[in-house]
């Protein structure tokens, strides 16, 4: 499915058991390396500061909280994400407008795709 993203790492923040896992068996089936899936906030904040990740999917809603200090980690340390929501790009902070969307539900191989056009060319 794609050897251009084979061994990125990514960090996947989901806190939905069944869309965590494939999350994970989609990425791992294009070669992917999974850091996670983390379904806490706390956890994933932790992760985002001390994990080594090439790119981040991030739910937008984990549990009631919202993955925004997140996003805001992986913006200061230089490394892509883009939220996975089955909500709006309006249900978004302002500051947020700009960021790579994924919308649920999502086929495999827009998952692939969104992975593939954060990767930095090399």
């Amino acid at each position: 499915m794609g050897p251009e993203i084979a061994g990125q790492r990514v960090l996947v923040v989901e806190d939905e058991w069944l869309i965590a896992m494939g999350l994970e068996m989609a990425l791992q089936d294009a070669g992917c390396v999974v850091v996670g899936p983390i379904g806490r906030l706390d956890q994933a904040l932790e992760a985002a500061r001390s994990e080594t990740f090439d790119v981040a999917l991030l739910d937008v809603n984990l549990r009631g909280e919202h993955a925004f200090p997140i996003a805001d980690i992986l913006a200061q340390r230089g490394i892509p994400y883009a939220f996975l929501t089955g909500y709006g790009r309006d249900t978004l902070p302002p500051r947020y407008a700009q960021s790579r969307i994924l919308a649920k539900p999502f086929a495999a191989t827009g998952l692939v795709a969104t992975v593939k056009a954060m990767i930095p060319p090399h």
